[in-house]
Protein backbone atom coordinates (compact mmCIF):
# COMPACT_ATOMS: atom_id res chain seq x y z
CA UNK A 1 0.00 0.00 0.00
CA UNK A 2 1.25 3.45 -0.88
CA UNK A 3 2.19 5.84 1.96
CA UNK A 4 -0.56 8.15 3.14
CA UNK A 5 -0.65 11.77 2.02
CA UNK A 6 -2.10 14.31 4.46
CA UNK A 7 -4.22 17.03 2.90
CA UNK A 8 -4.41 20.07 5.17
CA UNK A 9 -7.48 22.20 4.56
CA UNK A 10 -10.26 24.24 6.14
CA UNK A 11 -12.64 21.37 6.91
CA UNK A 12 -12.92 17.59 6.69
CA UNK A 13 -16.71 17.65 6.32
CA UNK A 14 -18.59 18.82 3.23
CA UNK A 15 -20.76 21.92 3.43
CA UNK A 16 -23.79 21.85 1.11
CA UNK A 17 -22.45 18.58 -0.33
CA UNK A 18 -19.10 20.04 -1.45
CA UNK A 19 -15.79 21.08 -0.02
CA UNK A 20 -16.53 24.82 0.23
CA UNK A 21 -12.99 25.74 -0.87
CA UNK A 22 -12.67 25.04 -4.61
CA UNK A 23 -8.88 24.92 -4.33
CA UNK A 24 -9.01 22.31 -1.56
CA UNK A 25 -11.70 20.40 -3.45
CA UNK A 26 -9.53 20.43 -6.57
CA UNK A 27 -6.76 18.61 -4.69
CA UNK A 28 -9.24 16.18 -3.12
CA UNK A 29 -10.59 15.44 -6.60
CA UNK A 30 -7.11 14.90 -7.97
CA UNK A 31 -6.15 12.50 -5.19
CA UNK A 32 -9.30 10.45 -5.66
CA UNK A 33 -9.01 10.31 -9.45
CA UNK A 34 -5.33 9.37 -9.20
CA UNK A 35 -6.10 6.64 -6.66
CA UNK A 36 -3.66 8.05 -4.11
CA UNK A 37 -4.44 7.25 -0.45
CA UNK A 38 -4.84 10.35 1.66
CA UNK A 39 -6.22 11.64 4.90
CA UNK A 40 -7.50 15.13 5.65
CA UNK A 41 -6.51 17.38 8.49
CA UNK A 42 -8.20 20.62 9.55
CA UNK A 43 -5.80 23.52 9.92
CA UNK A 44 -5.67 27.30 9.57
CA UNK A 45 -4.05 29.32 6.78
CA UNK A 46 -1.40 30.90 9.02
CA UNK A 47 0.02 27.40 9.61
CA UNK A 48 0.53 26.83 5.88
CA UNK A 49 3.95 27.36 4.26
CA UNK A 50 2.62 30.24 2.14
CA UNK A 51 -0.20 31.35 4.41
CA UNK A 52 -2.92 29.80 2.25
CA UNK A 53 -4.73 26.48 2.08
CA UNK A 54 -4.51 23.78 0.94
CA UNK A 55 -1.11 22.21 1.46
CA UNK A 56 -0.09 18.57 1.71
CA UNK A 57 2.34 16.74 3.94
CA UNK A 58 3.96 14.09 1.77
CA UNK A 59 5.26 10.73 2.94
CA UNK A 60 8.74 12.16 3.58
CA UNK A 61 7.36 15.01 5.69
CA UNK A 62 7.69 17.67 3.01
CA UNK A 63 5.00 20.34 3.12
CA UNK A 64 3.86 21.28 -0.39
CA UNK A 65 1.65 24.39 -0.63
CA UNK A 66 -0.57 25.74 -3.44
CA UNK A 67 -3.03 23.51 -5.28
CA UNK A 68 -1.22 23.88 -8.60
CA UNK A 69 2.15 23.04 -7.07
CA UNK A 70 0.60 20.11 -5.23
CA UNK A 71 -0.74 18.60 -8.45
CA UNK A 72 2.57 19.20 -10.25
CA UNK A 73 4.47 17.59 -7.35
CA UNK A 74 2.23 14.53 -7.29
CA UNK A 75 2.36 14.14 -11.06
CA UNK A 76 6.16 14.29 -10.91
CA UNK A 77 6.55 11.90 -7.98
CA UNK A 78 3.71 9.47 -8.71
CA UNK A 79 4.34 8.71 -12.38
CA UNK A 80 2.08 11.25 -14.09
CA UNK A 81 -1.09 9.40 -13.18
CA UNK A 82 -3.57 11.83 -14.74
CA UNK A 83 -1.56 14.14 -17.00
CA UNK A 84 1.44 12.08 -18.02
CA UNK A 85 0.21 11.32 -21.55
CA UNK A 86 -0.97 14.83 -22.43
CA UNK A 87 0.46 16.51 -25.51
CA UNK A 88 1.96 19.99 -25.51
CA UNK A 89 -1.22 21.35 -27.07
CA UNK A 90 -3.43 19.63 -24.49
CA UNK A 91 -1.32 21.00 -21.66
CA UNK A 92 -1.61 24.49 -23.11
CA UNK A 93 -5.39 24.24 -23.34
CA UNK A 94 -5.54 22.82 -19.84
CA UNK A 95 -3.52 25.76 -18.55
CA UNK A 96 -6.00 28.22 -20.07
CA UNK A 97 -8.99 26.37 -18.63
CA UNK A 98 -7.43 26.24 -15.17
CA UNK A 99 -6.62 29.93 -15.22
CA UNK A 100 -10.18 30.75 -16.21
CA UNK A 101 -11.37 28.91 -13.12
CA UNK A 102 -8.71 30.04 -10.68
CA UNK A 103 -8.03 33.62 -11.72
CA UNK A 104 -11.45 34.78 -12.90
CA UNK A 105 -14.40 32.55 -12.00
CA UNK A 106 -13.00 32.11 -8.49
CA UNK A 107 -13.47 35.79 -7.68
CA UNK A 108 -16.99 35.88 -9.08
CA UNK A 109 -17.82 32.94 -6.83
CA UNK A 110 -16.30 34.75 -3.86
CA UNK A 111 -18.39 37.81 -4.62
CA UNK A 112 -21.58 35.74 -4.82
CA UNK A 113 -20.97 34.25 -1.37
CA UNK A 114 -19.24 36.94 0.63
CA UNK A 115 -20.40 40.28 -0.76
CA UNK A 116 -23.73 39.79 -2.55
CA UNK A 117 -26.18 39.98 0.34
CA UNK A 118 -28.37 36.95 -0.60
CA UNK A 119 -25.27 34.77 -0.60
CA UNK A 120 -23.80 36.27 2.56
CA UNK A 121 -27.03 35.69 4.46
CA UNK A 122 -26.70 31.95 3.74
CA UNK A 123 -22.93 31.62 4.04
CA UNK A 124 -22.55 33.43 7.37
CA UNK A 125 -24.55 30.97 9.52
CA UNK A 126 -23.25 27.96 7.57
CA UNK A 127 -19.59 28.89 8.04
CA UNK A 128 -19.64 30.67 11.39
CA UNK A 129 -22.81 29.59 13.19
CA UNK A 130 -20.94 26.90 15.14
CA UNK A 131 -18.52 29.39 16.73
CA UNK A 132 -19.02 30.31 20.38
CA UNK A 133 -20.00 33.81 21.30
CA UNK A 134 -18.44 36.38 20.98
CA UNK A 135 -16.31 34.88 18.16
CA UNK A 136 -19.52 34.29 16.20
CA UNK A 137 -19.98 38.05 16.07
CA UNK A 138 -16.54 39.39 15.19
CA UNK A 139 -14.81 36.58 13.24
CA UNK A 140 -17.13 36.84 10.18
CA UNK A 141 -16.49 40.58 10.00
CA UNK A 142 -12.73 40.11 10.18
CA UNK A 143 -12.68 37.40 7.50
CA UNK A 144 -15.00 39.37 5.25
CA UNK A 145 -12.85 42.50 5.61
CA UNK A 146 -9.72 40.59 4.57
CA UNK A 147 -11.46 39.04 1.58
CA UNK A 148 -12.88 42.42 0.54
CA UNK A 149 -9.36 43.80 0.36
CA UNK A 150 -8.26 40.85 -1.80
CA UNK A 151 -11.22 40.94 -4.20
CA UNK A 152 -11.05 44.72 -4.50
CA UNK A 153 -7.34 44.54 -5.25
CA UNK A 154 -7.95 41.86 -7.88
CA UNK A 155 -10.53 44.12 -9.48
CA UNK A 156 -13.84 42.27 -9.29
CA UNK A 157 -15.32 44.50 -6.57
CA UNK A 158 -14.66 47.58 -8.67
CA UNK A 159 -17.57 46.55 -10.91
CA UNK A 160 -21.30 46.70 -10.30
CA UNK A 161 -23.34 43.61 -9.48
CA UNK A 162 -24.68 43.07 -13.01
CA UNK A 163 -21.21 43.55 -14.49
CA UNK A 164 -19.68 41.05 -12.08
CA UNK A 165 -22.23 38.36 -12.87
CA UNK A 166 -21.87 39.03 -16.61
CA UNK A 167 -18.15 38.30 -16.29
CA UNK A 168 -18.88 35.06 -14.44
CA UNK A 169 -21.49 33.95 -16.96
CA UNK A 170 -18.96 34.55 -19.77
CA UNK A 171 -16.50 32.28 -17.95
CA UNK A 172 -19.15 29.58 -17.62
CA UNK A 173 -20.02 29.89 -21.32
CA UNK A 174 -16.34 29.45 -22.20
CA UNK A 175 -16.10 26.35 -20.01
CA UNK A 176 -19.25 24.83 -21.49
CA UNK A 177 -18.23 25.58 -25.08
CA UNK A 178 -14.71 24.25 -24.50
CA UNK A 179 -16.19 20.95 -23.32
CA UNK A 180 -18.91 20.61 -25.95
CA UNK A 181 -20.25 17.08 -26.17
CA UNK A 182 -17.04 15.41 -24.99
CA UNK A 183 -17.05 13.56 -21.64
CA UNK A 184 -13.91 15.32 -20.36
CA UNK A 185 -11.91 18.38 -21.29
CA UNK A 186 -8.65 17.10 -22.79
CA UNK A 187 -8.91 13.34 -23.41
CA UNK A 188 -11.41 10.50 -23.10
CA UNK A 189 -10.53 10.13 -19.40
CA UNK A 190 -10.34 12.70 -16.61
CA UNK A 191 -7.18 14.71 -16.00
CA UNK A 192 -6.23 17.30 -13.40
CA UNK A 193 -8.09 19.87 -15.49
CA UNK A 194 -11.35 18.01 -14.94
CA UNK A 195 -10.59 17.84 -11.22
CA UNK A 196 -10.21 21.62 -11.24
CA UNK A 197 -13.29 22.50 -13.29
CA UNK A 198 -15.47 20.16 -11.26
CA UNK A 199 -14.37 21.83 -8.01
CA UNK A 200 -15.20 25.34 -9.17
CA UNK A 201 -18.44 24.60 -11.03
CA UNK A 202 -19.81 22.28 -8.33
CA UNK A 203 -19.22 25.09 -5.85
CA UNK A 204 -21.58 27.21 -7.94
CA UNK A 205 -24.26 24.59 -8.66
CA UNK A 206 -24.56 22.74 -5.35
CA UNK A 207 -24.72 25.35 -2.55
CA UNK A 208 -28.25 26.67 -1.83
CA UNK A 209 -27.27 30.17 -2.93
CA UNK A 210 -29.48 31.44 -5.73
CA UNK A 211 -27.59 33.92 -7.89
CA UNK A 212 -27.51 34.84 -11.58
CA UNK A 213 -24.29 32.80 -11.76
CA UNK A 214 -25.97 29.63 -10.53
CA UNK A 215 -29.04 30.19 -12.71
CA UNK A 216 -26.82 30.54 -15.77
CA UNK A 217 -24.78 27.43 -14.91
CA UNK A 218 -27.97 25.40 -14.56
CA UNK A 219 -28.89 26.27 -18.16
CA UNK A 220 -25.58 25.01 -19.56
CA UNK A 221 -26.28 21.36 -20.34
CA UNK A 222 -22.63 20.35 -20.98
CA UNK A 223 -21.56 21.66 -17.57
CA UNK A 224 -24.47 20.10 -15.69
CA UNK A 225 -23.80 16.75 -17.36
CA UNK A 226 -20.09 17.07 -16.65
CA UNK A 227 -20.68 17.63 -12.94
CA UNK A 228 -22.95 14.57 -12.77
CA UNK A 229 -20.37 12.50 -14.63
CA UNK A 230 -17.56 13.56 -12.33
CA UNK A 231 -19.72 13.03 -9.25
CA UNK A 232 -20.19 9.44 -10.35
CA UNK A 233 -16.43 8.92 -10.71
CA UNK A 234 -15.53 10.60 -7.44
CA UNK A 235 -18.11 8.70 -5.41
Amino acid sequence: MEPMITLCQFTTAPVWGVNPSPFCMKVENYLRLAGLPFQTQVTLPFKAPKGKLPFIIDEDGRRIPDSGHIVAHLEATRGGRLDGALTVEQRALGHLIRRTCEESLCFIGMYSRWFDEPGWSILKPAFFGHLPRPARWFVPTLVRRTLRRDVLGQGTLRHGRDEIYALGCADLDALANSLGDRPFYLTDRPTSVDACVHAFVANILKPPIDTPLKAHAERLTPLVAFIARMDGLLG
